[in-house]
């Protein structure tokens, strides 16, 4: 009997050493896969005005320079390297009747403290002012101007 219990004793060890045997056999073999995730980021630009950009003169009262109360400043959030650019929107500006757009395109100076970037996020400040000789105003009678400038950005 007490063989019986050493034999069943010896069989219990046995079975729990080859069931630790296989555990750790199974935990040391695995298998991997891998799998390509690919995308891809296309050339575009966005460009916004950030806060109110709206600029005023005040009254023009004769020749000389003329500052614009506030500067502009522009968002451009871009995927490769940009310029930007701008123009009067002649279309949708008002001007008295009479009055020279060509005086206001070369009396008018926009400024911008970067007119060209590479991708990412920049911004752009915009300073405006006229520098108006005393000739330059009888091309431009009374009135009120409003002027819509477009400015446009553009990827390389």
């Amino acid at each position: 009997m007490r063989m019986l219990k050493n034999v069943g004793m010896a069989m219990l060890v046995a079975g729990l050493v080859l069931g630790l045997a296989v555990s750790v056999a199974a935990k040391k073999s695995e298998a991997s896969a891998n799998v390509n995730a690919s995308f891809s980021i296309p050339s575009w630009i966005s460009l916004s005005v950030v806060g109110n950009g709206d600029v005023s003169f005040g009254d023009i009262a004769g020749g000389g320079g003329y500052v614009g109360d506030r500067k502009t400043e522009l968002r451009v959030l871009s995927t490769t390297s940009w310029a930007l650019a701008n123009t009067i929107l002649w279309s949708e500006s008002t001007l008295p009747e009479g009055a020279s757009q060509s005086i206001i395109e070369k009396v008018l100076d926009l400024s911008l403290d970067k007119a060209a970037g590479s991708w990412g996020m920049h911004y752009v400040k915009v300073s405006y002012e006229m520098e108006l000789a005393d000739e330059d105003l009888a091309e431009l009678p009374v009135g009120d101007y409003n002027l819509v400038i477009q400015y446009t950005a553009t990827t390389d």
